[in-house]
């Protein structure tokens, strides 16, 4: 959703509208005026669930109330998402064969596991690239075989040097076809925590794509994932949301198959049951997912654990404005002296960097009026936010708020693993 301060009057009763149409519960339409239907289009295309939130309006008994104009705009998405995976999928499958035809194992990961094989259709969930993972001593052959099929760049790092702090070789890209990341983990080997990727493999089950075998995550193995994916990996950042709805899914169609408790002994042994807390916590109260209580009950935890429910509940919610680093430094200040420094650090760069920026020879008498330029374009582009946070305009207190609870975050993901 826009930041713009005019949206946000109609932006909690969208949310709240839309949150609770995810969550399945009704939505009386009556209490949505035409802007608010934007606002809760806005909402669905700012947390990437487009797909997801066209098929609840159009399935249930608000299909004859939805705007023309809102629900033509997510249909465009779903059919696009649809399309495109389509075709990932096809790729997904040649890339598959010509692995198998060397007896190389694949497991699919994340977004093509999901859209493929636990939401109801490959429209409602989007995804950038193709994940994949394969055994660590098999990557150069992986390697190989997509730089033979004209995938690239080149050249390409070492594969020792990059295992020692990625858990993926740097994506494969070719023009026409879908982008793909080669794993051998599910996390980095720098992060904290004790996963067992033999166990990974033998508990994987078999599946077919486009009829070529596949190996997917076991169904508490593709949680935990999840769960550290989204909390760990990215602390809520990159459509949060959708991630939480990923794991409401996988709860809500295998949820019959999942055993908590393994699943809870498990996230405890990798030192990774904080997380798994939050995040199912998240799930539960923005979505509706069930959760059992012994599975809370199981995971040990730190007290910060609890803070931090509602932290990023806040933080994934909160409508803000995206500023630069230097007018959320003006945005926070709170002194005139310290906001005024910031600003003549900002405007009047070093030499160095003004020669760089504008492409000026080393010591040339010419740097001055180039200091006027700057300025006068700086107030022509950005006048009003540049005036805005100076004078500490209240319609950015969202992104202060929001930058408060990053921190949080980031401390919290800092501690020792659980």
């Amino acid at each position: 959703m826009s930041a713009d301060p005019k949206d946000a009057a109609n932006h909690p009763t969208a949310q709240r509208s839309w949150l609770a149409l995810l969550r399945g519960q009704v939505v009386p339409e009556t209490r949505l005026t035409e802007s608010q239907w934007a606002g809760l289009a806005d909402e669905a295309i700012r947390h990437q669930l487009c797909g997801v939130t066209y098929r609840h309006l159009m399935d249930g008994p608000l299909a004859p109330h939805v705007p023309p104009r809102i629900k033509d705009r997510l249909r465009a998405v779903y059919l696009d998402t649809a399309t495109r995976n389509a075709l990932a999928f096809r790729q997904a499958r040649q890339f598959v064969t010509e692995l198998a035809a060397r007896d190389i194992p694949v497991l699919l990961l994340k977004g093509v596991h999901l859209a493929r094989f636990v939401y109801a259709e490959p429209g409602l969930r989007g995804m950038a690239d193709v994940d994949i993972m394969v055994p660590q001593e098999r990557l150069a052959e992986v390697e190989a075989v997509f730089l033979e099929r004209g995938f690239g760049p080149l050249p390409r790092a070492a594969i020792a040097e990059r295992c020692a702090w990625s858990n993926h070789l740097a994506k494969l890209e070719k023009a026409g076809a879908a982008v793909v990341e080669v794993h051998w983990s599910i996390e980095r080997p720098t992060s904290p925590f004790r996963i067992d990727l033999d166990g990974l493999w033998q508990r994987s089950r078999e599946a077919t794509l486009e009829g070529v075998p596949v190996r997917l995550l076991a169904p508490e193995d593709l949680l935990l994932h999840l769960a550290l994916h989204l909390s760990y990996h990215h602390r809520f950042e990159r459509a949060a949301l959708k991630g939480l709805m990923d794991i409401a899914t996988v709860i809500a169609a295998q949820g019959s198959e999942l055993d908590w408790r393994v699943m809870a002994a498990r996230a405890n042994d990798w030192g990774a049951s904080g997380y798994l807390y939050v995040t199912l916590r998240l799930a539960e109260d923005l979505l509706g997912a069930t959760v059992p209580a012994s599975l809370f009950q199981r995971l040990a935890r730190q007290p910060a654990d609890e803070e931090v429910v509602d932290v990023a509940r806040r933080y994934i919610l909160a409508l803000h404005a995206a500023l630069p680093s230097v007018y959320l430094a003006l945005a926070k200040s709170g002194s005139l002296r310290h906001r005024v420094g910031l600003l003549f650090r900002a405007v009047f760069l070093p030499r160095e960097g003004m020669e760089r920026i504008y492409g000026l020879r080393a010591g040339s008498p010419l740097l001055y009026p180039y200091y006027g330029l700057r300025l006068a374009g700086l107030l022509k582009r950005r006048g009003g936010l540049l005036l805005g946070t100076f004078l500490g305009s209240p319609a950015f207190q969202g992104t202060i708020d929001r930058d408060r609870d990053r921190s949080v975050l980031e401390r919290w993901d800092a501690a020792p693993p659980r």
